[in-house]
């Protein structure tokens, strides 16, 4: 499998192999896995159509209880892949980021996915930027429920208002004020693999996937 897919591994610490998965720690010191499913990809969207990619995973990680942060397809080495960017509440206080590159092939697919924890003192990122825009006027305050007014900033549809909906804070432009931020650090790792992954020609070379319905 490691022959399959290879990326520029600089800075990254190889921990061989669990179950499995290719497994490393990414500079930062979060965990990075390369996995393989030897089945038909259960992604019930057409690649094409990116409405039909990002309404299948809203659907899939909503269930889950996660918040969206990012859904796209990008080409990557020449094949197409889903990159994927989801948040999952810690307890007590906290976020847990998820980024993944999905390589689906007919038969099989292919996953590089890194899990990027908040660690020590939680919501810094969110007082920082909530209190820059409140400043501004582009954040306001409810005074009646105390809630920020114009604070949910989903990606792709504005009327989403759950509680793991993005923040105008998760936004890519300050990953480089707050570099060590969890989400700093797994979109740094996504644009890192997207760079820098190379796909072996007889992975290149099988079955594309195609959704049937």
């Amino acid at each position: 499998m490691r022959r399959a897919i290879t990326f520029d591994e600089t800075g990254f610490e190889h921990q061989g192999e669990n179950n499995g998965a290719l497994i490393w720690f990414t500079p930062k010191g979060d965990g990075l896995g390369l996995f393989h499913y030897p089945i038909p990809p259960d992604i019930h969207a057409d690649l094409l159509n990116i409405d039909s990619v990002r309404a299948f995973y809203r659907r899939s990680v909503s269930q889950a209880g996660l918040g969206v942060i990012e859904i796209d397809t990008v080409l990557v080495d020449g094949c197409r892949a889903v990159r994927t960017l989801f948040k999952a509440a810690q307890q007590p206080t906290g976020r847990t980021y998820l980024g993944a590159l999905t390589f689906p092939f007919r038969d099989f697919s292919y996953v590089l996915k890194v899990q990027s924890e908040e660690l020590g003192m939680t919501g810094i990122r969110d007082t920082v930027v909530g209190t820059t825009l409140m400043a501004s006027g582009d954040v306001g305050l409810d005074t009646e429920s105390g809630r920020m007014t114009g604070w949910l900033d989903d990606p792709y549809d504005p009327s989403e208002t759950g509680p793991m909906t993005r923040n105008k804070a998760e936004r890519p432009e300050y990953d480089a004020q707050f570099p060590d931020h969890p989400l700093s650090r797994a979109r740094w790792v996504l644009n890192h693999l997207e760079r820098t992954v190379a796909i072996n020609e007889t992975i290149k070379s099988q079955p594309a996937f195609v959704w049937r319905r």
